[in-house]
């Protein structure tokens, strides 16, 4: 192999930066690339035996501008939204807002949510190709305050994760769902490897 190809074959391999006319330097490394797993504490549950929830609304709804951009549907059509607060052991661990498009689930409003849940419906109706989630830390509102279990002495911080589900080229759903901060880890499961703990 020559000088030139070996300098050729590094650069593409991004640890050299060639720059006409001031000559080939060692690229700086790349950042990391973390991916966080985001755990489904619902399905946990569900998993467990040990899930239940309650229903708060299930209803035909005008989309706002916000909800109609996230879910990719004209201002002011007609959507699904329903909230419903996810419970592990009677212990409230999430509260949920979800926004639907009814054309991918034209009978959502017309099903039982007591022994399923609606994502779990909305799974079996229509496939999920991909997700896309946002995590950010929030102050829950007074209902979502009432409906976690939080005393008035409680910190009140909640995870907020945000999550859109697509089925092929159309967003399926968009959900809300607001975890009290001491209820859900984000990521794997850390273990010492041997340091001392």
């Amino acid at each position: 192999m020559t000088a030139r190809r070996a300098l050729q074959e590094l650069s593409y391999q991004g640890l050299l930066r060639r720059t006409p006319g001031l000559g080939t330097f060692v690229a700086d490394p790349a950042p990391p690339v973390t991916n966080v797993e985001v755990t489904n504490i619902v399905e946990q549950a569900i998993k467990a035996g040990t899930h239940s929830s309650r229903l708060l609304t299930l209803e035909a709804t005008t989309a706002t501008q916000i909800i109609a951009g996230l879910l990719h549907l004209p201002l002011a059509q007609t959507i699904y939204h329903c909230v419903v607060v996810h419970l592990n052991k009677n212990n409230p661990i999430q509260w949920q807002a979800l926004y639907v498009n009814p054309h991918l689930a034209p009978a959502f409003l017309k099903q039982n949510y007591a022994r399923v849940t609606p994502d779990a419906y909305l799974d079996w109706v229509s496939t999920v190709t991909s997700i896309d989630h946002q995590v950010e830390a929030v102050l829950p509102s007074e209902i979502q305050r009432r409906e976690l279990g939080f005393t008035t002495d409680d910190a009140a911080v909640c995870l907020q994760v945000n999550r859109r589900c697509w089925s092929q080229q159309a967003v399926r759903s968009y959900s809300m769902l607001v975890h009290p901060a001491s209820r859900l880890i984000l990521g794997s499961e850390l273990n010492s490897g041997g340091l001392p703990q």
